[in-house]
């Protein structure tokens, strides 16, 4: 796929704002994801013009956007400690009881289990996507999914065993 004007827009319109949520949910800064997210724009842009082909503009951008923070793990902390002075979420509406409650939650999972998460269950990639944006093996991604979810059930105080009972 060659990145030009027109999928320019059409990524812009349609999966950047999913996808700088994500990746703020994965490092714990929203002005840090719209910097990957960004950056991981342009550098799709310089590939394609120097005849690079993308296979898709989406998974592109999440890996080479989900390397960046990783890089940038002293800009985030920094970026956290200036936030938590200034007494500011860093997001631009109020966030609600039950979100405040899962993005702490969140934070507490090591990082490679709160990617693995937020990919599957807030951008909603199959394991096979998931393992591919990571370079993980998709037995890897699942049990990696498993020990994420049974620690946010923890820290949100959700029995899973009662809930699967109910619903059988």
């Amino acid at each position: 796929m060659r990145v030009d004007e027109v999928a320019l827009r059409e990524f812009l319109h349609t999966s950047y704002p999913r996808l700088v949520a994500a990746v703020a949910l994965v490092c714990g800064s929203r002005p840090a994801a719209e910097d990957a997210v960004q950056e991981a724009l342009l550098k799709a842009w310089e590939r394609s013009e120097k005849g690079d082909e993308i296979q898709s503009l989406e998974g592109w951008v999440t890996t080479v956007a989900l390397n960046l923070t990783r890089s940038g793990l002293r800009r985030i902390r920094s970026e956290r400690r200036a936030r938590a002075r200034l007494g500011t979420s860093g997001v631009g509406e109020p966030p609600t009881i039950d979100r405040i409650d899962v993005d702490r939650a969140l934070a507490t999972l090591p990082r490679r289990q709160r990617e693995v998460a937020v990919l599957r269950y807030y951008l909603q990639l199959d394991t096979r996507e998931v393992a591919s944006v990571l370079g993980l093996n998709e037995g890897t991604v699942k049990s990696t999914l498993f020990r994420a979810r049974a620690a946010l059930a923890v820290a949100l105080g959700i029995d899973e065993e009662a809930n699967d009972r109910g619903t059988r």
